[in-house]
């Protein structure tokens, strides 16, 4: 997943600039732009078939999904409980305390507890850091060297993969142990995967037309109203969601580790593309069929254009709810609000919860 100070974590990867202030720049001027907080889907576990909402226009509930590939499982919850769930602070800069990164642990009683701490990273990144989902290992492009470099979280055993100093989609992890990330150009992207000790390189695709996003083991790109997923092995999959017409795609937040459904984030498009005034609107969907279902907002007053409810990141679970990393921040704030939301089956909100205190930027790894 890909988690970093400057960026909200969804599992999308971005292109990167040659320095992070070139990156501060512009994260500054798109702050109630076109790229204003989507509403990301969020990560998928293992699954079935999930019930739909029948509505096909854009005011109404939900439409229907499709199927995908396989990796891993989580284990079994009751829809009012929650998993154990991994939690990643970013490093805090320009404070008195200057505040390393940090990976945390819910426990069972609700609160959280510090695992890991570190400084991976420790202002050389371009752009955004990005962690494992078991908080291990860290992995950015260098501004500098403009290199990928992998270590483990408190930011020692650092492992240098050279770039060729080509523009880089910022990475991704595919698994604990093996990292994506892209090299090239806008249009003409040539995604690589690499072993965490810098060993195994391997070129996934070639001439792609946007950096992937990665979640639960799978690659994914998107239109406006599609999403094609890949596996490091080539296996392919174009999926059309049955989403109300008149709502666009604007990201992938979650693939469950089986492929067979996603999470996508969508919403009503406005004059100018200001997120300011987008309605985001995010469904789980069936990867085979592309029944989509509808999740409920967390907050009603989300059902209106007012730039809140982003979802950011997903965890599907074995019991067919979802676990999701919702911005309740809008374009315009400097920061994101972040709270977790524990979805049903059925898309409705069973609980939510706050996630560790401090330093805003930082996200679920797992």
């Amino acid at each position: 997943m890909n988690l970093g100070p400057f960026t909200q974590p969804a599992r999308r990867s971005r292109v990167l600039v040659g320095t992070a202030a070139l990156l501060f720049l512009t994260l500054g001027t798109t702050a109630c732009g076109s790229a204003g907080p989507d509403r990301a889907s969020a990560p998928a576990g293992n699954d079935g078939a999930v019930p739909a909402t029948s509505d096909t226009s854009v005011g109404g509930a939900g439409g229907s999904g499709s199927d995908a590939a396989p990796v891993t499982a989580a284990p079994a919850v009751d829809s009012s409980q929650w998993p154990q769930l991994t939690w990643y602070t970013a490093q805090e800069y320009d404070q008195k305390q200057n505040d390393p990164a940090r990976v945390w642990r819910r426990t069972a009683d609700g609160r959280w507890q510090q695992v890991r701490a570190g400084r991976p990273g420790n202002g050389t990144a371009a752009g955004q850091i990005a962690v494992a989902p078991d908080g291990r290992r860290a992995a950015w492009v260098e501004a500098s060297a403009k290199r990928l470099v992998i270590s483990d979280f408190d930011g020692t055993k650092q492992r240098a993969i050279p770039t060729q100093g080509q523009q880089s989609c910022a990475p991704s992890w595919l698994d604990s142990d093996r990292v994506l990330f892209g090299l090239g150009r806008e249009k003409d992207w040539t995604v690589v995967a690499v072993n965490a000790d810098g060993t195994g390189r391997k070129v996934v695709a070639t001439r792609q037309a946007s950096c992937p996003t990665v979640s639960g083991g799978w690659i994914a790109q998107f239109t406006d109203r599609a999403v094609r997923v890949r596996d490091e092995r080539g296996a392919e999959r174009s999926i059309t969601p049955s989403v109300p017409k008149g709502l666009v795609i604007d990201g992938v937040a979650g693939i469950s580790r089986d492929g067979r459904s996603l999470v996508i984030s969508t919403h009503v498009p406005n004059t100018g593309e200001c997120g300011c005034g987008w309605r985001f609107r995010t469904y789980r969907v069936d990867a085979v069929s592309g029944k989509a279902t509808e999740l409920t907002p967390l907050d009603r007053a989300w059902s209106e254009p007012t730039g809140h409810g982003q979802a950011i990141e997903a965890i599907v679970l074995a019991d067919g709810g979802l676990v999701v990393q919702v911005n309740t921040a809008t374009p315009a704030d400097d920061a994101p609000a972040y709270r977790l939301v524990r979805y049903g089956a059925d898309g409705r909100v069973q609980a939510d919860a706050a996630v560790p205190a401090g330093q805003p930027w930082g996200g679920l790894l797992g």
